[in-house]
């Protein structure tokens, strides 16, 4: 699936949504910020560690565009350098991310992602960034690529824009300023019925009627079970894999054994200390 968010000048996703999506997308993230003569770029395989390095050099860099990224595999191995964004061509002026799945042959020694083939060999081929300043070259990538959404950052100056989106049509732009490649950022909603107490009139009386609950949950990644991320932001309740890198909570890495919510105290109701 993959989620792309590319962000206008002085507006920033909120922590709890770049959360969400990477519990959506846990296969690796990303982002470039646009400060004005160069872009800032940085991939990692930690979702918190990205989110808080985006946010952080976001409030530093408010005035460009920004882009962030969260992978969900489909082609390439799952590490930090099939991450998104890409430099386009090796040239640390242009970054490109992608949400979708392109039509790349790629061999079987080729360990890349296809938006990485793209990025490095594809695009360049048709002259970089600026090609897609030609109306022609535009209608031509935006039909090759249908069902896909591309963003790049560029400070290149032989390109006419800062930012380019190609099928901006196939995503949305909320009422913040930010333009979201799906809505695998937004909660689950599950319903649930609360039933009366047949065998006790007083509490029929309270409830003389079904009452539907909704509540806002998304779901584990690996487990694919419902979660409320805002009680648990570190690993599933469930299957106890921890949702930056999948691995059970109490092999985990990710996190120093001093965390709190790592402590042997807290992790002592896992095997009923």
């Amino acid at each position: 699936m993959c989620l792309l968010v590319v962000c206008e000048p002085d507006s920033t996703p909120s922590k709890s949504d770049l959360t969400a999506g990477s519990c959506a997308n846990p296969h690796g993230f990303g982002f470039a910020i646009h400060a004005g003569d160069r872009i800032i770029s940085e991939r990692s395989m930690s979702a918190k560690k990205s989110i808080a390095r985006f946010l952080e050099l976001r409030k530093q860099y408010p005035s460009g565009y920004a882009m962030w990224h969260a992978r969900y595999a489909t082609h390439g191995v799952k590490n930090e350098q099939n991450c998104h964004p890409f430099m386009v061509g090796g040239d640390e002026r242009t970054y490109l991310a992608h949400n979708g799945v392109l039509d790349i042959s790629i061999g079987k020694s080729d360990k890349r992602s296809d938006t990485r083939v793209f990025a490095e060999d594809t695009l360049p081929r048709i002259g970089g960034v600026s090609a897609l300043d030609d109306d022609n070259v535009w209608i031509m990538v935006e039909s090759w690529a249908s069902g896909s959404k591309i963003a790049i950052l560029t400070c290149d100056p032989t390109a006419k824009h800062p930012m380019y989106l190609i099928n901006e049509k196939a995503g949305a732009w909320d009422d913040k300023g930010m333009w979201w490649s799906n809505q695998s950022h937004k909660p689950k909603v599950y319903a649930y019925v609360a039933q009366p107490y047949k065998h006790d009139p007083e509490q029929e009386k309270l409830w003389a009627d079904e009452v539907e609950i909704e509540v806002e949950l998304d779901l584990c990644p690996y487990c694919e079970s419902a979660t409320d991320l805002t009680d648990n932001p570190y690993y599933c309740n469930i299957c106890r894999s921890c949702y930056d890198c999948g691995i059970f909570i109490d092999d985990c890495l990710c996190y120093t054994p001093n965390t709190n919510w790592q402590s042997v105290q807290n992790l002592s109701h896992l095997y009923n200390y």
